[in-house]
């Protein structure tokens, strides 16, 4: 006979047992992530055998103590496996057929009839934030620069900032939160919301480094919060609707061709 007539059986690596079951290696090279060094797929082996085996025990002592009705578990199987099917072809759908994109008019539009539900949790500011090294001999020049609205000024700040700053913010136009702001700078008995409910500039400075900060305007806690502060969100928001309409849209359409297709019918005992 030729060698190929007969195969031989292929047998599977046993790697652990308990209670008579058993985890083969496969089953662990396929659960393995990719690129994992020696060291981490040791410290993987360990954790996935030991769950693998919890598992294992979990499921014969249910096996043994839960009433059959309990362990009956066909029909929320096959509900599941609906739910997940269903989920994943609507997922599929909208990607495929999901318009992403808003004009300005549209965000503004939702924003206005929706101001009420756009209060801001935490003070706000458009600011210019500069850090110099204490020694630096360009501390007046950059406190000028900050404070000015030219362009021309505004464009020598940010190559100034490129080369010489510790740290900088410049995108005055860009609202943040005050107080991620001021942690920028050292704590002081005065630099805090009310400060710039009053003035607009501040300087401190520690044994390290100067603070320069030029708060443009600032929008505080419970105040309607401003429609550039929540562009991304309004967004966010609007492509959500759009989904469920979609989705919406889908089961609409599919039953009504089931209905005239006569695929649909109602039985009467």
């Amino acid at each position: 006979m030729g060698c190929d007539v007969f195969k031989k059986q292929e047998t599977r690596t046993v790697i652990a047992k308990v209670k008579g079951h058993e985890l083969y290696l496969d089953e662990f090279v396929s659960a393995l992530p990719n690129g994992a060094s020696s060291e981490d797929s040791t410290s993987f082996a360990n954790s996935f055998i030991k769950t693998w085996a919890t598992e294992m025990l979990l499921m014969d002592k249910a096996e043994l103590n839960l009433p059959n009705e309990a362990k009956n578990v066909s029909a929320q199987l096959e509900e599941y496996r609906r739910s997940l099917v269903i989920y994943k072809y609507q997922k599929q759908l909208v990607s495929q057929r999901l318009d992403t994109t808003f004009s300005a008019s549209q965000i503004e539009v939702y924003y206005n009839n929706n101001k009420k539900n756009f209060e801001l949790q935490n003070n706000i500011a458009r600011a210019v934030f500069v850090k110099l090294d204490i020694d630096s001999k360009y501390l007046e020049k950059v406190k000028r620069l900050c404070r000015s609205e030219k362009e021309e000024d505004r464009l020598e700040l940010e190559e100034f900032c490129v080369q010489h700053a510790i740290a900088f913010h410049l995108n005055d136009k860009q609202w943040i939160p005050l107080e991620e702001l001021l942690n920028q700078a050292p704590k002081t008995g005065y630099l805090n919301v009310n400060y710039f409910s009053s003035y607009h500039f501040a300087h401190v400075q520690d044994s390290m480094a100067h603070y320069l900060l030029d708060v443009k305007e600032v929008k505080y806690k419970n105040s309607v919060s401003p429609l550039e502060f929540e562009k991304e969100n309004i967004r966010n928001i609007l492509l959500n609707q759009r989904k469920l309409e979609l989705i919406q849209k889908l089961e609409k359409d599919i039953f009504e061709e089931a209905v005239s297709k006569n695929q649909f019918e109602i039985l009467n005992d």
